[in-house]
Parts: structure tokens; C-alpha cells; sequence
């Protein structure tokens, strides 16, 4: 079981317990926790998050990122993490 601390996302600052098997965009979206997002496949870039502490797998996407980002839809914990708004 990996923790989420989900820093100031459409104004939710919580920590979440998920077994980090589904989607960051999956777990945050059962946990009541809204992220923008159209596709799911990592084509349209609307669910990026910066990761803040702890990795990910990430899968791979169409999306041009910066260091410290990725798409909620297309990554899974491997650890801990503390996630947040990009803007």
C-alpha cells in the first residue's frame, strides 16, 4: 500500500492509501479528488501533476513533459508520493 499526498489539487490538501495498482488519475478520481482530464491515453495533456517527492512507472504518452511532471492518467506509485497542481 502506497500513500498519495495530494498538495493543493483543486483545492484538496489530504493524504490517500491506495494499493497502486490503477491510474493516479483512477485512484484520485475514487478518493473524490477532481483532476481535469479528457483522453486517458496520455494524448491531450490536461492531467499533468507535478510529482513533488517519491517515483512513479510512468507509461509511455504523447506528451512533452518537464523535469518533475507526469500524467496522472498514465503513471502508477512505486512509493510514497506527494503530488501537486502544475499551476
Amino acid at each position: 500500500m502506497f500513500k498519495i499526498d495530494v498538495d493543493n489539487i483543486n483545492g484538496k490538501t489530504e493524504s490517500l492509501y491506495v494499493y497502486g495498482e490503477q491510474s493516479i488519475l483512477t485512484e484520485l478520481e475514487e478518493h473524490n479528488v477532481l483532476l481535469n482530464h479528457s483522453c486517458r491515453q496520455g494524448h491531450c495533456g490536461s492531467c499533468v501533476l507535478l510529482l513533488l517527492q517519491g517515483d512513479v512507472v510512468h507509461q509511455d504518452c504523447l506528451v512533452p513533459l518537464s523535469q518533475g511532471e507526469i500524467l496522472a492518467c498514465q503513471s502508477k506509485p512505486i512509493t510514497d508520493i506527494k503530488i501537486g497542481s502544475r499551476n
